[in-house]
């Protein structure tokens, strides 16, 4: 996978899902120049895995959480691992009530959850994370949570 196709891909681990919590709304002008996107996605790097991880890549991602940015509710193709650069984010999984993490903690989503809260947990300063998300090479590395069944 080179460069542009992983930051392709990074880029989609966030597109369409990203929301803000709050109604920001500002003139775009040059005394006034648009703020930053709410979340920001870079890519870090890939490696495709070797047996018995055959046909399966790892790739890691930074993702800042400007303020009062959260993603939608959704779902890696395989497990995921985090850890909080800087700031605070709001985290949960599975719809289980959501936890507060602070910078040099970790967070670990199995395959087959659903990241269901993913937030920046302050009104002053954004947050970073740092994840490494495993998936078949190819796919996705984020698509809107599937429905729940009882």
């Amino acid at each position: 996978m080179d460069r542009r196709e992983l930051l392709h891909a990074g880029l989609g681990v966030v597109a369409g899902s990203v929301t803000l919590t709050s109604n920001r709304a500002s003139a775009v002008t040059a005394d006034h120049p648009q703020p930053p996107p709410p979340v920001q996605v870079r890519a870090l790097g890939a490696q495709a895995l070797g047996a018995p991880f055959e046909g399966w890549t790892g790739t890691m991602l930074e993702v800042t959480y400007g303020l009062g940015a959260s993603s939608a509710a959704h779902q890696h193709p395989g497990p995921t691992f985090g850890y909080v650069i800087s700031g605070r984010i709001r985290w949960a999984i599975d719809g289980e009530p959501a936890r507060v993490l602070e910078a040099g903690q970790t967070f670990f989503e199995p395959l087959g959850s659903v990241h269901s809260t993913s937030a920046n947990a302050s009104d002053t300063e954004p947050a970073r994370i740092s994840v490494v998300i495993l998936g078949k090479t190819g796919e996705p590395l984020s698509r809107p949570a599937a429905p729940r069944t009882p």
